[in-house]
C-alpha cells in the first residue's frame, strides 16, 4: 500500500466543508423559524412537498452506517450486501399503496396511535417503548460510525482531538437545528444532505473503479468472475450457510426487516405523514425508492473495487471493514482540488440526516404517546406550545443519553462489520411488531392482552432459538445452513412464532364470539372463517401484491437454479413490468385528458419502473 497513511487536507477542502456545514445549520434554523404548533413541529404542518419527502426519506435511510458501513461490507463480503437496497423496493411500494393510506386517513402523529385504534392503549405504549429502544441503539451506532469516519481526517490537520470530542460535536450540531425547527428543519436539511451524499458517493466510486488496479467497471466484473478461489464478490446470492448474508436469509428474514423498517418505523413514516396530500407523499416515496437503487453502485460496488485495489497492493489483511472508507479516501482522491472536502461534506450529510430524524421522532413518540396521555389522565389538557416545549426538552435529554452511550459502550477500534452488528441487535424486537401491524392492516381483532404478550414474548424466543439450533438441529441442517443460526434466519423463525401465536389466538377467540356479523369485510368476526380466507376480501392492490411476491420468488429460485438464463430473465422481467405499468396508466386515461397530464396525475407507471429495475438487478447479479 502507498506509504502515505494520512491525507493532506488543503484550505479549499476546509472551505468547502465549512460552507456546507454552515449551509446545513442555517437552512435548518431558517426552515423551522415559524413553527407555532405541535402539528408544525412534529409533522411540518402537513405541508411537505414530494421532493422534500423524497430527499428526507433517502437522507434518513442513507446514514453514515450505509455510506461507511456498506462500503466496508462491500470490501469484506461483497455485492451481496445489495440485498439491503434491492429488497427494500417492494417494501417501499407497499408503504405507498397499502400502509400509508390507512395511516393518513386518521391523521395520526405516531404509528402507535394506529395500534391503539386497533388493539388498545397497551399495544401502542409497548410499540412506542420498543421504538425508543431501537432508536437508542441505532443513534448510538450512528454517532459511533460518524465519529470513527471523521476522526482520521481531523487528526491529520494537526488537531489534537479524541473520539469522545467528535461524538459530542456531531451530537451537539445535529441537535441544535432539530431542537429549533422540528420536522421542517429535518426534511429540508435532508434534501441538501441527499445531494451531498449522492455527489460524494458517485465521486468516490468513479475514482476507485477507474484506478489502474481495478481497470473500470467491466474489468472489475471480469476480475471477480475469474477469481481462482471461485468466491466472486459480485455474486448477489451467497450460499445458505454463509455466516453473514446467506441468500435464504436475504429473501426471508431480511425481506421482513425491510417491511418493518419502511412501513412501521416511526422515524421513516413520520415524514410521509407530513405530506401535503396522499399523492404528494406517495410520489415522494417512489422517487426516494428510485434514489435508493443507486446506493449499491456508489457504495457497495466501491467496496468491491477497494478489495481489488488492496489485494493488488498486498494490504487486504490490514484493513478493517469500518476503516475501509477513510483509508480508501486517502488512497484514491487527488489532493488540492477540494474533492476531499466534497466527499467529507457528503459524509457529514449522511451523519446528520439520520441523527436528526431519529432525535425528532424520539421526541414525537415521547410527547404524543407518553407525556400527553399522562397529563390527560390527570385531567389536564396540553396546549400546542407546551407540547412543543416538552418535545424539545426530551430531545435534549435523549441526545445527551445516546451521546454518553456512544462514548462509554462502543469500542472505537472495533474490527467488526458494525452495520451487520446493528441489524443483528435491533432485529430481536421487530418481528412481533411487524405481525401486529399486519393484523391491524387486515383488521383482524385480537385481545389487547394477547397482543402485548406476543410482542414481549417473541424477543425472548428470538434470543433463545440460536441456542436451541446449536443443541438440537441435525448435522444435515447445520451443514446446509451453517453451524450457527444466522440472524436473518432467526428473524424468519421469530416472525412465524409471533404469527402462529396470534393466528391461534384469533381462531380461539373467534369461536367464542356469540354475536356474529354477516358482513364479509369484518372477516375477523366470523367464528368458522379461516383467517387465510380474509385475503379474499382484500383490496385489489393487495391481491396484486400477493401475486407479485409469488412471481418474484419463483423467478429468483429459477435464476439461482439455472443462472445461465439470468440475463434473459432480468431484461424480460424489466420490460414486462414497465409495459404493464404503462398499460395500466393509459387505461386510466379519461376521454379529454392529455398524455402529459395523465402521467403527471397517475403513478402506476412510476412504481412499474421502480419494480422493473428491482427485478432487473435481482435477476442479473
Amino acid at each position: 500500500m502507498v506509504n502515505q497513511l494520512s491525507v493532506m487536507i488543503t484550505s479549499i477542502d476546509f472551505l468547502f466543508f465549512g460552507l456546507t456545514f454552515l449551509l446545513v445549520l442555517c437552512v435548518g434554523m431558517y426552515a423551522g423559524r415559524r413553527e407555532s404548533s405541535s402539528s408544525d413541529y412534529f409533522l411540518g404542518g402537513r405541508s411537505l412537498p414530494w421532493w422534500g419527502i423524497a430527499g428526507s426519506l433517502f437522507g434518513t435511510n442513507i446514514s453514515a452506517n450505509h455510506l461507511v458501513g456498506m462500503l466496508g461490507i462491500g470490501f469484506s463480503v461483497g455485492f451481496a450486501q445489495s440485498h439491503y437496497e434491492f429488497g427494500s423496493i417492494p417494501a417501499i411500494v407497499l408503504l405507498a399503496f397499502v400502509f400509508l393510506p390507512l395511516f393518513r386517513r386518521k391523521k395520526f402523529y405516531t404509528l402507535s396511535q394506529f395500534l391503539q385504534s386497533k388493539f388498545g392503549n397497551g399495544a401502542g405504549k409497548i410499540y412506542s417503548g420498543i421504538s425508543l429502544i431501537l432508536i437508542t441503539i441505532q443513534l448510538t451506532g450512528a454517532l459511533y460510525i460518524g465519529a470513527r469516519s471523521f476522526l482520521p481526517f481531523i487528526k491529520d490537520t494537526g488537531t489534537q482531538i479524541t473520539y469522545t470530542e467528535v461524538v459530542i460535536w456531531i451530537a451537539f450540531t445535529s441537535t441544535i437545528y432539530t431542537w429549533f425547527g422540528g420536522l421542517k428543519s429535518v426534511v429540508y436539511t435532508d434534501v441538501i444532505q441527499t445531494f451531498l451524499i449522492l455527489t460524494s458517493g458517485l465521486l468516490l466510486a468513479y475514482l476507485s473503479i477507474t484506478r489502474p488496479e481495478v481497470g473500470g467497471i467491466f474489468e472489475l466484473f471480469a476480475k471477480e468472475g475469474n477469481r481462482v478461489d471461485g468466491l466472486s464478490k459480485m455474486d448477489l446470492y451467497l450460499p445458505p450457510n454463509h455466516p453473514t448474508l446467506p441468500w435464504t436469509g436475504a429473501l426471508s428474514g431480511l425481506f421482513l426487516l425491510h417491511i418493518f423498517y419502511w412501513n412501521t418505523n416511526q422515524y421513516v413514516v413520520q415524514r410521509t405523514l407530513g405530506g401535503k396530500s396522499l399523492r404528494e407523499a406517495r410520489l415522494g416515496i417512489l422517487v426516494g425508492g428510485l434514489l435508493k437503487l443507486t446506493v449499491p453502485f456508489f457504495s457497495i460496488l466501491t467496496g468491491v473495487a477497494a478489495y481489488q485495489i488492496w489485494t493488488s497492493l498486498g494490504e487486504t489483511a490490514n484493513i478493517a471493514p469500518d476503516e475501509a472508507f477513510s483509508k480508501l479516501l486517502v488512497l484514491v482522491v487527488p489532493f488540492g482540488y477540494g474533492l476531499i472536502g466534497v466527499i467529507l461534506a457528503g459524509l457529514l450529510g449522511a451523519i446528520f440526516s439520520s441523527i436528526d430524524s431519529m432525535l425528532h421522532s424520539a421526541a414525537t413518540l415521547f410527547t404524543i404517546d407518553f407525556y400527553k396521555p399522562f397529563r390527560e389522565k390527570l385531567g389536564e389538557k396540553l396546549i400546542d406550545e407546551e407540547e412543543m416545549k416538552v418535545g424539545r426538552i426530551f430531545l435534549l435529554v435523549f441526545s445527551a443519553l445516546v451521546t454518553v452511550l456512544a462514548i462509554l459502550f462502543v469500542d472505537p477500534n472495533s474490527k467488526k462489520n458494525f452495520f451487520i452488528e446493528l441489524s443483528n441487535q435491533s432485529s430481536h424486537f421487530t418481528p412481533a411488531l411487524l405481525v401486529v401491524f399486519l393484523f391491524g392492516i387486515l383488521n383482524i381483532k385480537i385481545s389487547s392482552r394477547m397482543i402485548c404478550i406476543t410482542i414481549l414474548l417473541t424477543p425472548i424466543f428470538s434470543f433463545l432459538i440460536p441456542v436451541f439450533y446449536s443443541e438440537i438441529a441435525p448435522e444435515s441442517i447445520k451443514h446446509l445452513f451453517g453451524g450457527e443460526l444466522n440472524f436473518l434466519h432467526r428473524v424468519f423463525f421469530s416472525f412465524h412464532f409471533a404469527l402462529v401465536l396470534l393466528v391461534s389466538t384469533a381462531l380461539v377467540q373467534n369461536r367464542q364470539r356469540k354475536n356474529l356479523e354477516a358482513l364479509p369485510e369484518n372477516v375477523s368476526s366470523l367464528p368458522k372463517q379461516k383467517l387465510w380466507m380474509s385475503l379474499i376480501f382484500l383490496r385489489p392492490n393487495t391481491k396484486n401484491w400477493i401475486l407479485f411476491l409469488i412471481l418474484f420468488f419463483t423467478l429468483i429460485a429459477f435464476r439461482i437454479k439455472i443462472p445461465e438464463y439470468k440475463i434473459y430473465l432480468s431484461i424480460s422481467g424489466f420490460f414486462l413490468f414497465v409495459i404493464y405499468s404503462f398499460f395500466i396508466t393509459i387505461k386510466k386515461r379519461s376521454s379529454n385528458q392529455s398524455a402529459a397530464n395523465l402521467f403527471r396525475k397517475r403513478d402506476e407507471w412510476l412504481y412499474g419502473i421502480l419494480l422493473g429495475f428491482t427485478f432487473l438487478f435481482y435477476l442479473w447479479f
